[in-house]
């Protein structure tokens, strides 16, 4: 009986807590960093917190900044770790906050233009050239927009490295049914025609959920 529960309604459960937790206004919406907003599930962050301190990237980039506190989250880690002053946060934002505007920390690069613009992709593969980091997708989360973004910046993705492709739970994985094909469409048919990535999925299971959910990669090829 007891595996039974486990097997069908923990499931269940949790998929239940997800959606309520997500969808309550009075959560994870209100969360700040630093006095930045920081609209991130804590668990998730813990994920972060992990994979920086252990895998120690040599920088770390973001595409979409809002408020920017996963910015400031981000650096003030390696600022701890006592990590080289070489090693960099880069935002993109088609349109940086005046919130994002105002952090001041020497390693952090703000770049102003869509994630999938050539010339914004220029520069970042000149600022990592050689590097190995951590690269998370966060911007325009329509479906097409996500798999042009996989298309591009998993080249920058050294072997042994992650990529993160967030808020792959919108259109019903499980929450915002309403929200259309998204960032986990978009990471079921890159992985599809792409052998060199796989979701490391023991990672997040352990914390149950995450708004990332099948969407933390990792190069193997």
């Amino acid at each position: 009986m007891k595996s039974l529960i486990k097997k069908i309604i923990s499931p269940l459960v949790i998929k239940c807590f997800h959606y309520l937790w997500w969808q309550s206004t009075g959560t994870w919406p209100k969360n700040t960093y630093l006095g930045y907003e920081i609209l991130q599930c804590p668990l998730d962050l813990q994920l972060y917190q992990e994979i920086i301190f252990r895998e120690k990237p040599e920088f770390i980039l973001q595409t979409g900044v809002c408020g920017g506190g996963s910015i400031v989250y981000f650096s003030s880690i390696l600022d701890m770790m006592n990590a080289s002053t070489d090693t960099k946060v880069i935002g993109i934002d088609i349109e940086l906050s005046e919130q994002a505007k105002t952090i001041k920390n020497d390693r952090v690069l703000l770049l102003e233009g869509s994630s999938t613009d050539q010339e914004i992709f220029k520069t970042v593969t000149k600022l990592i050239e050689g590097k190995k980091g951590l690269i998370i997708l966060d911007s325009d989360h329509s479906k097409d927009h996500v798999y042009e973004e996989l298309s591009m910046y998993n080249k920058l993705v050294a072997l042994g490295c992650r990529l993160v492709v967030e808020d792959t739970n919108l259109n019903g994985n499980p929450v915002y049914p309403a929200f259309g094909p998204g960032p986990f469409e978009a990471v079921c048919d890159f992985l599809s025609e792409n052998d060199k990535f796989i979701p490391d999925d023991n990672l997040w299971k352990r914390n149950l959920f995450s708004f990332h959910q099948y969407g933390w990669l990792k190069r193997i090829k």
